[in-house]
């Protein structure tokens, strides 16, 4: 559909009410694969050269309902793993969820503010069906302001801002004398995104948007449910959110607990190795989720153990200064010591000199070691900018192989 086309069918003009509901649920709308093959052979060839990914075990081709878990990482990792999971069989259905923030008019303008003059009153609900989308409700105690606005204004019509907010939370927005339509206004659009907490809404609307937002969240739920009972396969990452320090968040358990009657679970457990030189190398695995331990136990268990978590807890036990082969020395020994039921990247099996000396030389280009004498020493330039959310790659990475290792003594 050409971009026009789309703009004119999903534009929702700011002084109307928004059907948000009607949109975000409707289930009329039937995902286009044709669409999907295209837009996830195009989006894959660009990642292939971001992203160096490599897979172990798959989703039997002869599967009926069926839920893949996975953890969070990287923004690209959900892409990737689905569209790896179509191309291998794209005659089976695919359905996956995301925030409803992503289904409110103005996300775009949003996430990319140079284009809200023209995006900020675009509805991509439709988009996201074709696809084969679905909403989840994920913020439960705040929400960006123009959300809370978006709901309220399709049930009370235009209020003025006043009527829905205390002064106190009002006045450091400036948007005193607003009406909740101007929220979508050029000049207020910005501010307009500032998060609320539903417990500072004004009755009765602080009640209304809780009482709604169990009514939407047993909707969600129910839409998801009658996918995949047709057969379709959901993929799923209960954490909600990346993780920021290595260990995984809470393994939200509602749609899983009602998948599980009737569908297969499988695990997609995913690490990174982020200190190998060039491409961004993602490795995960595909396997069967057996029950012994509870969800989160089995993904983290099941992530593969990589150079950089390996090397990341030498880093941080070493003395101030280390030279090369210290480091070559400590990873092999910890390779050795390993419980057999962990997964190793094979590279590393292989070759652990050469994955760790590739390593030092690439932590050296970014700053997070640096020379001293004959050898290393650890900086505190530990960030990676291709994960944004995380302040201390090092301690990320050491974090994640103690959780890894925790969890596969518990199995």
């Amino acid at each position: 559909m050409p971009f026009a086309s789309l703009r004119k069918r999903a534009l929702i003009l700011p002084d109307k009410k928004f059907p948000a509901e009607m949109r975000v649920n409707d289930r009329s709308i039937k995902p286009n694969r044709a669409m999907i093959a295209v837009t996830y052979g195009v989006r894959q060839f660009y990642l292939r050269f971001k992203i160096r990914v490599r897979q172990w075990g798959h989703l039997p081709a002869d599967r009926g309902a069926t839920v893949l878990i996975t953890n969070h990482q990287h923004m690209d990792e959900g892409e990737t793993i689905t569209a790896r999971t179509f191309f291998l069989h794209p005659w089976k259905a695919l359905v996956m969820c995301n925030s409803r923030r992503t289904f409110e008019t103005g996300f775009i303008a949003a996430r990319l503010p140079w284009s809200a003059r023209f995006t900020r009153g675009l509805n991509l609900s439709g988009l996201w069906a074709r696809y084969s989308i679905l909403p989840v409700e994920n913020h439960l105690f705040s929400r960006p302001l123009i959300s809370l606005a978006e709901e309220l204004r399709a049930a009370h019509g235009d209020l003025p801002i006043e009527a829905i907010l205390p002064t106190e939370t009002l006045a450091p927005l400036g948007l005193d004398g607003c009406s909740l339509s101007d929220l979508w206004k050029l000049p207020n659009f910005a501010r307009a995104q500032t998060w609320i907490k539903v417990a500072h809404l004004k009755q009765p609307f602080r009640r209304e948007v809780l009482e709604n937002l169990r009514s939407v969240t047993e909707r969600d739920l129910e839409a998801i449910v009658d996918r995949v009972r047709t057969g379709a396969t959901f993929y799923v990452t209960p954490e909600g959110d990346f993780s920021r320090d290595g260990r995984m968040h809470f393994m939200r358990k509602g749609i899983v607990e009602a998948l599980s009657p009737f569908a297969d679970l499988w695990l997609c457990a995913v690490a990174y190795d982020p200190f190998a030189h060039g491409r961004l190398s993602m490795l995960y695995r595909v396997l069967p989720c057996d029950g012994a331990v509870d969800i989160g136990t089995s993904l983290a268990a099941a992530r593969p153990i990589t150079t950089s978590a390996l090397l990341a807890t030498f880093l941080i036990d070493h003395p101030e200064t280390f030279a090369v082969q210290d480091a070559v020395r400590a990873v092999r020994e910890r390779l050795d010591s390993l419980p057999g039921n962990v997964f190793v990247d094979p590279e590393l099996r292989n070759a652990p000199k050469a994955a760790v000396v590739n390593a030092l030389k690439t932590l050296g280009k970014r700053g997070t070691l640096t020379i001293d004498g004959e050898g290393y020493r650890l900086t505190e330039q530990r960030i990676d900018e291709r994960f944004p959310h995380v302040a201390d790659m090092i301690a990320f990475q050491r974090n994640m192989l103690d959780e890894t290792l925790t969890s596969a003594q518990r199995i």
